[in-house]
């Protein structure tokens, strides 16, 4: 896919932190209405790139484009309204509430003087029954369980309602039956409603199982980018992660499945 005909691009990035360049003259175009995962090792950039495309971080050279334009050179409030972020760490403010948390998620929809609206409670209502946590909408956030927390900061970017989805390791602090669950909900989302995700995971099995691209990432680079059944193979395995593996059928999904050999 060429960057012109994509919503969410970037061309040409240098991503630094601190003068420690981690992604340099890197370009990628999203694909609209896809699933796309970013998967590779620790420290190769997976992060860093989502938070330059959703503008958490400026680029130090090159640029990040929405619907044909910098991003950067965007007002900040209509970002927010086409595209939603579950960042890697979410900091919870003291004593707020589940229902008042996720309620933040409307905050880019809403006028100066207009106030809360119907669609708003129906917004907060479908993303909090979405991720399962209406029988805690008035418990204090900071008292939840790590997986409980994770569940209502996603709840949060859905009440959002934006085409365009960024999860930086969502199913972080999951057992592993909300992390299908989760997964589960982000293909509805992106099969059912159209929306265009982008996700960071290291679960390779359930990148290969739930993507319909893939890009994978090695020390700042792209290394290569497709669909799972295309592009997963032994030898991309060993060249991202320095890792011997066999690929073999899922056998629920018949996606690739990676099985490590070990040393």
């Amino acid at each position: 896919m060429s960057l012109s005909s994509s919503r969410l691009a970037a061309s040409d990035l240098t991503l630094a932190y601190d003068k420690k360049t981690v992604v340099e003259q890197l370009s990628v175009a999203i694909p609209d209405g896809e699933f796309t995962v970013i998967i590779g090792p620790n420290a190769c950039g997976k992060s860093t790139l989502l938070k330059a495309l959703s503008r958490v971080i400026k680029p130090v050279a090159g640029q990040v484009i929405l619907d044909g334009q910098a991003i950067h050179q965007l007002p900040a409030k209509e970002v927010a309204r086409q595209l939603g972020l579950l960042p890697q760490n979410s900091h919870t403010p003291a004593g707020i509430t589940v229902a008042d948390l996720v309620g933040r998620g409307r905050y880019p929809h809403q006028s100066l003087f207009g106030g809360w609206r119907t669609e708003d409670s129906q917004a907060v209502a479908e993303a909090m029954a979405a991720t399962n946590i209406e029988h805690l909408a008035d418990c204090p956030v900071e008292q939840l369980s790590g997986g409980q927390r994770q569940r209502v900061w996603i709840a949060m970017v859905l009440a959002q309602q934006t085409p365009l989805l960024l999860l930086d390791e969502p199913t972080t602090w999951l057992d592993i039956t909300h992390q299908i669950e989760l997964m589960e909900l982000l293909r509805e989302l992106n099969q059912r409603h159209g929306r265009t995700l982008v996700v960071v995971l290291h679960e390779l099995n359930q990148a290969c199982r739930y993507a319909s691209h893939l890009i994978a990432m090695r020390a700042g680079e792209i290394i290569a980018e497709g669909k799972p059944s295309e592009i997963i193979t032994a030898e991309l395995i060993e060249q991202v992660y320095g890792l011997k593996a066999v690929i073999i059928p899922d056998p629920i999904a018949g996606t690739p499945m990676i099985v490590p050999i070990g040393r």
